[in-house]
């Protein structure tokens, strides 16, 4: 199985069952309750996690190895599914859950010998002291996520980054389990983002954030001890980032506090940034970027020594911690009144020319001509494609075919005609993009200006929309992440060339097609026709070099 198939497998079955499990959510009961602690004012179904489970089973089901370490992982997530539906049901008491935990990390532990064999200062473990250890900071991972799942799209997109760190390592020494691994836990967890991005329609409950948690303490494991021994063990700590810090530091305030270290409170980092006076999604963004800092600085420093990394570790959460008892102790806030002179007249001069509309139809029809036409144009420039890479885009060709014959005008542009054009730009720029050293000095001036003026005309129609149809959130930071972020780690890893300037034309395109859709609705049975006759064509052209 290929990564990037088992990617796309794993979101689109998570999308498709999120919402016909939130309708049986609600009929079972299977919902999450408000109350003084959450920061929801209506009762939420907590079935995502099922979803996105199934979602990233099924491939592994289908087309993966059965190896002991695939086997034993599966029934490692059957077990926490099983016990996180009960919870999500009726409430466990926590050493319930705590059984149900170490059932699953016994699989793993026992069938498919992960264990932490060597750690700083201490060496090579013996068995007595390795397998207690392992149990230890597995358990310690997975009620990290859990306990980080109190915003929309927090633990989901904070396990996402970490995810990722992990698969450019595992991509870097080439191991194909631990990659095809990373990559379905990666396409399940972007497709039940789609529904829970603030304000969430469904919760990802406790099987979805124990299968997270799991997930990451099994990858890591098997990213330090197999796949890569010389990295150093605490850059794991890096690679999974604020959600162990948040909870060592909630939990050791509990303790000292004389309260239970399993008792819920509004503690947490999210929870204080919402206190300073940050909105749902800025909080959230807030704790991306610093998560994104942390698995960067593991991936490219992962050779370094155990000191340099323990420390940078540790810089980092005191950093993290100063500011925030720093604003919190002089009184700032993130919503402070106050301004400039040439802040009014800058939002005076975007409503007159706002109220105009002139600028933002030109820059939309700039946008609707220059996508497809550069879309086209790299499609044409596709040299011989890989026989997996053909299959998919037949797939997606018969899905554009199958969206265009059935919803024709009938039905609004969605989730189906966005994701084919996401991989479409992507596949296209990657595959015809030419190699390092190749391109005349003319040809990189012409590109600048052409995707530079795309994504101004994308800014200008953002800014100047009356309507504003198309929204900025906390998914869009994960989609650059996903489409620059991971490229950009791979190009200075030395992994792919002109990769991380692929992933740059592909957002700016990206954003455009986005905009396209949400500002020419009307024009939805031409866009399909667009999706459907570039598909072809790529199918084509791929077909007849090969």
């Amino acid at each position: 199985m290929s990564a990037t198939l088992g990617f796309i497998v794993a979101m689109f079955v998570t999308m498709l069952l999120v919402p016909p499990l939130m309708i049986l959510a609600r009929r079972a009961g299977i919902v999450d309750v408000p109350d003084a602690r959450k920061v929801h004012a209506t009762p939420i179904p907590r079935i995502g996690g099922l979803a996105m489970i199934s979602g990233t089973v099924l491939p592994l089901l289908l087309w993966a190895p059965w190896t002991p370490q695939v086997l034993w992982f599966l029934a490692g997530v059957g077990v926490l599914a099983g016990f996180g539906l009960w919870d999500d049901r009726t409430p466990l008491d926590f050493r319930l859950k705590f059984v149900g935990q170490l059932l699953a990390i016994a699989c793993v532990v026992g069938g498919a010998d992960l264990l932490v064999r060597s750690l700083p200062l201490l060496g090579e473990l013996p068995d007595w002291v390795a397998v207690p250890f392992t149990v230890f900071a597995m358990l310690g991972v997975i009620n990290a996520i859990n306990l980080a799942d109190g915003l929309d799209g927090l633990a989901g997109g904070s396990s996402f980054i970490s995810v990722a760190g992990i698969a450019v390592l595992a991509f870097a020494v080439n191991d194909q389990t631990l990659l095809m691994l990373c990559t379905v836990v990666l396409g399940g967890i972007l497709g039940f983002l789609r529904f829970n991005t603030h304000p969430a329609q469904v919760f990802m409950g406790d099987a979805g954030s124990q299968f997270l948690g799991f997930s990451l303490a099994v990858l890591v494991i098997m990213l330090t001890q197999h796949s890569n021994a010389s990295m150093s063990p605490v850059a794991a700590l890096l690679l999974l980032g604020l959600p162990l810090v948040d909870t060592f530091l909630v939990m050791g305030q509990r303790v000292a506090e004389g309260r239970s270290p399993f008792k819920p409170d509004k503690n947490h980092i999210h929870h204080r940034l919402l206190g300073l006076g940050f909105a749902h999604y800025e909080a959230v963004t807030v704790i991306y970027l610093l998560q994104t800092l942390m698995v960067i600085s593991g991936v490219l420093l992962r050779y370094e020594s155990d000191w340099v990394l323990g420390v940078l570790f540790a810089l980092i959460c005191s950093g993290v911690l100063l500011l925030i008892g720093l604003a919190s102790g002089t009184g700032w806030r993130a919503q402070q009144a106050g301004g400039f002179v040439w802040i009014e007249r800058a939002a005076k001069w975007f409503e007159r020319v706002r109220g105009e509309g002139t600028l933002e139809r030109a820059a939309s029809i700039y946008v609707v001509l220059a996508v497809p036409a550069v879309v086209a144009w790299s499609i044409a420039r596709v040299g011989q494609l890989p026989a997996d890479t053909l299959v998919v885009l037949v797939v997606l060709l018969a899905l554009a075919t199958g969206s265009l014959l059935w919803a024709r005008d009938r039905r609004p542009l969605g989730l189906v005609e966005r994701l084919l054009a996401c991989i479409l730009i992507i596949a296209a720029l990657y595959h015809g993009s030419a190699p390092a050293g190749d391109v005349a000095p003319s040809r990189i001036l012409y590109e600048v200006l052409l995707y530079g003026s795309v994504a101004l005309a994308n800014v200008a129609i953002y800014k100047l929309s009356r309507t504003n149809p198309f929204r900025i959130n906390t998914m869009d930071f994960l989609v650059m992440f996903g489409v620059m972020g991971i490229p950009g780690l791979m190009s200075l890893l030395s992994l792919r060339e002109n990769l991380a300037e692929v992933a740059a034309k592909a957002l700016v395109l990206y954003y455009g097609t986005e905009l396209v859709m949400a500002n020419f609705e009307s024009r939805r049975l031409l866009i399909r026709g667009a999706l459907m006759g570039l598909l072809a064509l790529f199918v084509l052209r791929g077909g007849l070099v090969a």
